[in-house]
């Protein structure tokens, strides 16, 4: 008997597991941000964002990185966050007056006037 529950405890504990991992996905977006306070903003919203276990903006490339849950969050509504603060997303334009909000740095071409 106490190897039946041994051995269902053991099945139970991995199948869980499993089942966590299997639902956590990567991707990878082309974003319009243009400097070091951009991917503050970028990450400092998104890492705190039910479903989203982590979020990292590389500059050089403009791509930011997210690892989330597909069972909390989709990635649509990742690139919906993403245009709502100001910044495109792949294809999702940003939101213009949320743009207009950001600081002269941040918007489209503020880099290149400093």
């Amino acid at each position: 008997m106490k190897k039946s529950v041994l051995l269902f405890t053991i099945l139970l504990f991995t199948g869980c597991i499993y089942g966590q991992s299997s639902t956590l996905n990567v991707a990878e977006i082309l974003t319009s941000a243009e400097c070091g306070t951009c991917k503050d903003l970028l990450e400092n919203k998104l890492n705190y964002i039910s479903g989203i276990k982590y979020a990292e903006l590389n500059l050089a490339d403009k791509i930011l990185n997210v690892k989330y849950k597909t069972k909390k969050i989709s990635l649509g509504e990742i690139r919906t966050i993403i245009s709502e603060l100001g910044y495109d997303a792949d294809t999702v334009k940003a939101v213009e007056s949320a743009v207009q909000k950001l600081p002269l740095c941040c918007q489209p071409g503020g880099m290149k006037n400093k």
